[in-house]
């Protein structure tokens, strides 16, 4: 067994940073970038490169409608509004996921319910279930790190109880449950669109089978020229195509440039990314240190955004903070464990009365969250590398990493 490379030894990698680059810049995109700069920085309507885009990431989604936004959690914003939630009500979103995806609601005085975590980190129909109550008028659904919720069981449950079924797709651009993609299962889905597996830059799209929804997401997030365009004119919310509901949350004509480049290379993306999943699910098959925190390919697809991993402390003499330390020693610096992405329930945004906080406290009790307390304990993640001639890295992290587990297992 080689030194590790804390202890003296050479260290696995000497591949110079950044070790994730993420989209593939390439003579294509920049000449597609250069383009729109020159047509158009502003688009106020549907004919451009922002309609092209939407309609690319509708026929991606296999949904039939998408509007475009500036990011994903104006999006949230949108579907929360469109959901026709108000103060009072309740949603039941994950406890453990980005904040974003609870926050606008709580920002309308839409009273948060946190559901427990399965062992990939999602929901599943019966943590929901356990936070169903008279009020509940709505449930959002994270499909965490690129792995989906059980959605068929999760759809049954919302259907059963007559509560819409929202999805946060951020993470799961490729993802799907038992052969169908994810954001097709709920009424209104939500992608991301920053540093994901398609990417903008910065932007989110909502996705809908409802063309009364596509409507209203127009008015939460575009005005004007496009609303007065393609507003049904004998709709009850007509009379505000002009002005929208007094937000605008357009995402950029460049952004919409890049995202549809990305659209045009999907299969590309999704081949060279999958190649790499597999590689770590493959390499680390048994390992008793430390496992991929993947859903079975007998139930779902994978999203791609990163690589999940499960730390096992009981096979360990290290901690997993030590075991992080001496992964990064070997210059695998891009092993970590999430920070941003946690346990939410108890943030101050949701579960305090504050004057900085123009709107109630969401959760002022106390929840018992065995799972997420599980899941975030042993929770590692590293990139799925997409970058052309990004083997060497892929290599030297998978090498990197069965070296310090053979190291340190019991």
């Amino acid at each position: 067994m080689s030194t590790l490379a804390a202890h003296g030894g050479p260290p696995t990698l000497s591949v110079n940073e950044p070790h994730y680059r993420w989209p593939a810049v390439d003579d294509s995109l920049e000449a597609a970038v250069r383009a729109q700069l020159h047509r158009s920085l502003s688009d106020r309507d549907a004919r451009g490169v922002i309609g092209d885009y939407e309609r690319a990431f509708a026929e991606f989604a296999g949904v039939p409608h998408a509007v475009s936004f500036a990011s994903g959690t104006a999006a949230i914003h949108a579907m929360s509004r469109i959901a026709g939630l108000k103060p009072g009500d309740a949603v039941v979103a994950p406890a453990y996921t980005f904040f974003a995806t609870a926050s606008p609601f709580g920002f309308d005085g839409i009273h948060v319910r946190f559901a427990d975590a399965d062992a990939y980190g999602n929901v599943t129909a019966q943590t929901i279930a356990a936070q169903l109550s008279p009020s509940v008028k709505a449930v959002i659904v994270t499909h965490m790190w690129g792995n989906p919720c059980p959605m068929d069981e999760i759809a049954a449950l919302c259907t059963e109880h007559g509560v819409l079924l929202l999805e946060d797709c951020s993470h799961a651009h490729f993802a799907s449950w038992k052969g169908r993609r994810v954001g097709t299962f709920g009424d209104m889905a939500v992608f991301s669109t920053n540093q994901k597996a398609i990417t903008t830059g910065e932007g989110g799209m909502l996705v809908t089978a409802n063309d009364r929804f596509r409507q209203l997401a127009l008015l939460y997030g575009h005005y004007n020229k496009r609303c007065l365009t393609e507003i049904d004119p004998t709709a009850e919310f007509a009379p505000f195509a002009f002005t929208g509901m007094g937000l605008k949350h357009r995402i950029t004509t460049l952004g919409a440039a890049i995202g549809l480049h990305q659209l045009s290379r999907a299969d590309d993306i999704e081949r060279r990314r999958r190649t790499v999943l597999d590689t770590f699910v493959n390499g680390l098959d048994g390992n008793p240190v430390l496992t991929p925190a993947i859903v079975p390919a007998e139930v779902g697809q994978h999203g791609l955004y990163v690589i999940g991993l499960r730390f096992h402390p009981q096979s360990a003499t290290v901690t997993r903070r030590q075991f992080i330390d001496l992964c990064v020693a070997e210059g695998a610096t891009h092993v970590d464990a999430p920070g941003s992405t946690r346990d939410i329930s108890a943030e101050p945004l949701f579960a305090r009365r504050d004057p900085f906080a123009p709107w109630q406290p969401s959760t002022p009790e106390h929840i018992d969250l065995p799972g997420v307390q599980a899941f975030q304990a042993g929770f590692l993640k590293i990139p799925i590398w997409g970058y052309p001639g990004d083997q060497d890295l892929v290599e030297g992290y998978l090498t990197a990493l069965t070296k310090v587990c053979a190291a340190v297992a019991r």
